[in-house]
């Protein structure tokens, strides 16, 4: 009789002590405090804070330079090979170098060195952009040790709790990149410059880039890949790919310009003498717009007051708050509109942003590279004509700054 209840008493015990843990855990997860056994590679654990993380700069630079070379157009394997061929340690060995006693359930060699699977580990962990990101796996009860991965929804991620390595635009770019369906061609270390972001206009599939030898030259072209499975899904249809990258390289250079452009004109206007801000302006058009919601919609009220009083027929009564109706959604969807332009104003009216900082660095670009068309580009469809349309990535904030141009000088008339 005593053994079985001490037994239910001690395992009542261990129930409460777990769920006050896993709380407590819990609650310094979603707080952004980083609460695992070692930091991730790039980071050290803060001596004075230990659910803190700091830069270790040593490996932020090798963390740095994976994602330089991953931006490039460089494989996740020929990024491995570079680095063990430079002599860089691998994560493992580097932390044990630095006197962390640690073992890992990745370790298959004595000697473990980069690979593939290492370096994919980094370019997706979003600890690099300053965000803490932990609950991704639990264990049922207690009892259980297996553990088990939880839906995304119920992570714990919070932003800005320590220094970042990467920025996030670029960390956004490589996820991007790794989606792409890329490969690198035999004898290359790099992809194409094209490679994954050129479509078929017509049914929307990728092209392939082909290679045939003629006449003691190679041809090098793309083609429609719906084509090639199924002619009838497609019309055949193909481009050089010389004709391609100068026509890419066209527009890309008339884009750079009219940024850089716009830029300017951005700044001459927010430092002209006497110019009211834009900002300013947006404001007084929303609340010009919002006295006049709330006027109808007044209005619209005393509507039923008339009709009770006989003022309004019905049909009078039921087509004027209509109308009314009508005008009260046109003024909140206008608003609307203002409002986001005004979001635009803000972000983009100085001209200071760092995607056109950086665009601004390709002023005299001469030439398509990776880095530039995964930067700027995201995708190019081809058309039957072998005319080409290019998607940029930027094209909002573009249109944003366009209208905010085009305003002031609206104003200035």
């Amino acid at each position: 009789m005593i053994i079985p209840f001490k037994n239910l008493i001690n395992d009542a015990y261990c129930r409460d002590i777990s769920i006050k843990i896993r709380s407590h855990m819990e609650i310094k997860r979603r707080s952004g405090e980083y609460i695992g056994a070692f930091a991730a590679y790039g980071y050290l654990k803060d001596e004075e804070n230990k659910n803190h993380l700091v830069v270790d700069e040593y490996a932020a630079d090798v963390v740095r330079d994976i994602f330089t070379m991953k931006l490039c157009g460089m494989s996740q394997q020929v990024i491995a090979d570079k680095l063990n061929a430079d002599g860089i340690l691998s994560p493992l060995q580097y932390k044990k170098s630095i006197g962390v006693s640690l073992e890992s359930s990745f370790q298959k060699n004595v000697a473990p060195k980069w690979s593939y699977n290492t370096v994919l580990r980094i370019l997706k962990n979003e600890v690099y952009t300053g965000t803490v990101v932990q609950g991704k796996c639990t264990t049922p009860n207690y009892k259980i040790k297996k553990r088990i991965q939880r839906d995304e929804s119920e992570w714990a991620r919070v932003e800005d709790m320590h220094e970042a390595i990467i920025s996030k635009s670029d960390f956004s770019l490589v996820q991007e990149l790794l989606l792409r369906d890329t490969r690198v061609s035999p004898g290359r270390s790099e992809v194409f410059p094209l490679s994954g972001i050129v479509f078929c206009a017509d049914c929307g599939e990728p092209m392939i880039r082909k290679t045939v030898p003629a006449g003691g030259r190679r041809y090098v072209y793309y083609v429609c890949s719906g084509n090639k499975r199924d002619k009838a899904s497609c019309s055949t249809h193909s481009i050089s790919e010389k004709k391609l990258m100068d026509g890419v390289l066209g527009v890309v250079q008339t884009c750079i310009g009219r940024v850089i452009a716009l830029s300017d004109a951005m700044e001459i206007v927010n430092s002209s003498a006497g110019s009211e801000p834009d900002v300013v302006k947006y404001d007084k058009r929303i609340e010009r717009l919002r006295e006049e919601e709330r006027l109808c919609n007044d209005r619209r009220k005393n509507l039923y007051e008339d009709f009770k009083d006989g003022i309004l027929s019905k049909e009078e009564y039921f087509m004027l708050r209509e109308q009314y109706q009508g005008r009260i959604a046109d003024f909140e969807k206008n608003i609307l509109s203002l409002e986001a332009e005004r979001e635009g104003i803000i972000k983009n009216g100085s001209g200071k942003q760092e995607w056109i900082e950086r665009l601004k660095g390709y002023g005299n670009v001469l030439s398509l590279d990776r880095e530039l068309v995964a930067f700027l580009i995201e995708r190019i469809d081809v058309f039957n004509n072998s005319a080409i349309q290019v998607t940029y990535r930027f094209q909002k904030a573009i249109d944003e700054m366009e209208n905010a141009v085009e305003l002031s000088s609206k104003e200035a008339v």
